[in-house]
């Protein structure tokens, strides 16, 4: 009995001792397509269901967005799943003689673990022939360079200017994750090719905020066969008759062209130029804005006054027109005659010329006039700058004119501050703002000195007592770097920028192209650069009827690090 129990007892210690039981691999793998009715690459086809039987339970992850059918046709079919089986049902007539190729992308998936078949495609022919030719390529963000995805891709039989805006794509495809497509299934032909975000699902360009890509090179698919034959290499059409021996041929490869097309997306400029918004908070100024960027200088003449200064700002979208006259400005209403810029509906610039009037309402005036002149500058009470800076000074009011007897700059030396007679300038946009111009020394404190009602604006107002300071930096801190430049002959703009994308140097001209920069503060940068064709000095963005493609945006592939007291060479060929 003590035998039978002490074994009953080692019996539960063992069972009890083992270890814990663990699930299994996880599945990582996708479905896979057992079967289908009719098969794949099917001839004569006349059906309205196709049936396609995988060999687990499955979903379908947003088939309607993902799923394209290349013809396409008026109607998608019906797309289903029932258990281990995908249903589609065509609603719509097929065209005869045709290959019709099915691309669900990565939308069907395994039920349990969502494992999805990536860039799954089904295709059959509506007549005796597969057509098997291929175009692939990438669409990038022409600013941002980045890639576009799910993007409709399309080729058109028809090659005018107007076809997709007034017919639907004869074959499409869609762009992945990273930009990049493939359309597969194409008969031989001459196709023009174009990418559109169809903002409507009608797959035209039909809306001036659709995003498009295009090119004027008329695309013509082919395929031919690489064949290594002991060592050498040999390209034959895939339709000439091989006579080879099979026990010589080391490698084989069958290549569909065009393989690499870039297109570069954008959105079209078609905003109307108008005359957004006018106010006139004070009697003595009278502020315009437009809806948008100008297409050039906007230029009033007065109607009920000729005595007024004009203020603009960089962008162009506004004006400040500043009253001088009191017997102008004590008036209810003063009319101004504007001359600006407009496009009209084939982007061609015109100019137009209309009044403008701006009312002021003493009754309703909630803002108070102000009783005297305030001065800012672009930098802060002590800040450390860089020695090439600009100093800048900004007034609340028009100032007709600014010396070196009204302000006074000092250098400190040895403790002492000394007066300095720094380059005073008007701005070209303001009356408001003055720039200091002087080879400020590196490792140098330096202060400006306002007297109290020294300086008078158009008003007579004057400005309080000011003084404010500011050191530059010692030369060990600057980093240098030396651009040179080659490749593709053109005029560009290039553009150092950092990390935030502000841009701390600009320069510009034909390539080949060499420059030097000994004055920039440390720290991590990008060089980006663009094809400047009209040398504007803006990146123009492209307009499809004109055949006009965005001005090309390219960036130096690698991150520029500038360290302190350290200068480097930048090398950089620019290459389509």
């Amino acid at each position: 009995m003590f035998f039978v129990v002490c074994t009953f007892i080692a019996l539960i210690y063992s069972c009890a001792s083992q270890s814990a039981l663990h699930g299994g691999h996880k599945d990582e793998k996708p479905p896979t397509l057992l079967n289908s009715e009719p098969i794949n690459k099917s001839l004569n086809f006349n059906e309205k269901k196709i049936a396609l039987n995988f060999d687990e339970f499955l979903q379908l992850k947003s088939v309607q967005q993902k799923f394209v059918m290349s013809p396409p046709v008026k109607e998608n079919p019906q797309i289903i799943n029932k258990g281990k089986t995908v249903i589609i049902s065509f609603k719509d007539s097929l065209l005869p003689n045709t290959t019709y190729n099915l691309n669900f992308s990565d939308a069907i998936a395994d039920l349990n673990e969502g494992n999805s078949i990536n860039d799954f495609h089904f295709c059959f022919s509506t007549g005796s022939v597969i057509d098997s030719l291929m175009v692939s390529g990438k669409v990038l963000n022409a600013i941002t360079l980045k890639p576009e995805k799910n993007m409709f891709v399309m080729l058109y039989t028809d090659t005018i200017d107007s076809t997709p805006i007034k017919q639907v794509p004869y074959y499409i495809g869609k762009t992945n994750d990273n930009g990049d497509f493939k359309i597969e299934n194409v008969k031989n032909g001459r196709y023009k090719i174009f990418a559109l975000q169809d903002g409507n699902s009608n797959m035209l360009f039909d809306l001036p905020s659709e995003i498009i890509a295009f090119s004027d090179t008329i695309i013509v698919p082919s395929v031919t066969t690489e064949i290594n034959v002991n060592d050498s290499t040999t390209i034959i059409d895939v339709n000439d008759s091989i006579k080879n021996d099979s026990s010589k041929v080391i490698f084989k490869k069958i290549i569909y062209k065009p393989d690499s097309i870039n297109l570069f997306a954008f959105e079209e400029d078609r905003a109307k130029q108008f005359v957004k918004k006018v106010s006139r908070s004070y009697k003595n100024k009278c502020m315009l804005q437009f809806n948008r960027k100008g297409f050039g200088n906007a230029t009033v003449d007065g109607i009920t006054t000729k005595n007024f200064l004009t203020e603009k700002n960089e962008t162009l979208d506004s004006l400040t027109l500043w009253l001088i006259d009191s017997l102008d400005y004590l008036k209810d209403t003063v009319t101004f005659q504007l001359k600006y810029f407009k496009k009209d509906s084939l982007n061609k610039i015109f100019e137009v010329t209309e009044p403008v009037s701006f009312v002021y309402n003493v009754n309703a005036q909630k803002v108070q006039q102000p009783s005297k002149l305030n001065v800012i500058t672009n930098f802060t009470n002590k800040q450390v700058v860089n020695s090439n800076i600009d100093i800048i000074l900004r007034f609340s009011n028009p100032v007709l004119n600014l010396t070196n007897n009204d302000i006074i700059v000092e250098e400190a030396k040895d403790s002492v501050y000394n007066i300095i007679l720094p380059n005073i300038t008007h701005d070209s946009l303001s009356p408001c703002v003055f720039h200091f111009s002087y080879l400020w020394k590196d490792n140098m404190n330096y202060r400006i000195i306002i007297e109290k009602n020294k300086i008078h604006d158009i008003y007579n107002l004057t400005c309080d007592s000011l003084v404010k300071s500011f050191k530059t930096y010692s030369a060990d801190n600057y980093s240098a770097v030396s651009f040179s430049i080659t490749g593709k002959e053109n005029f560009y703009v290039f553009q150092l920028v950092d990390l935030t994308g502000n841009v701390v140097q600009t320069f510009n001209g034909n390539i080949p192209l060499i420059k030097k920069f000994t004055q920039l503060n440390p720290g991590k940068f990008r060089l980006k650069a663009f094809a400047d064709n009209n040398k504007n000095g803006e990146c123009d963005t492209g307009f499809y009827l004109e055949h006009k493609l965005p001005e090309k945006i390219y960036l130096y592939p690698e991150e520029i690090n500038l360290r302190s007291n350290w200068e480097i060479d930048i090398k950089w060929d620019i290459k389509d």
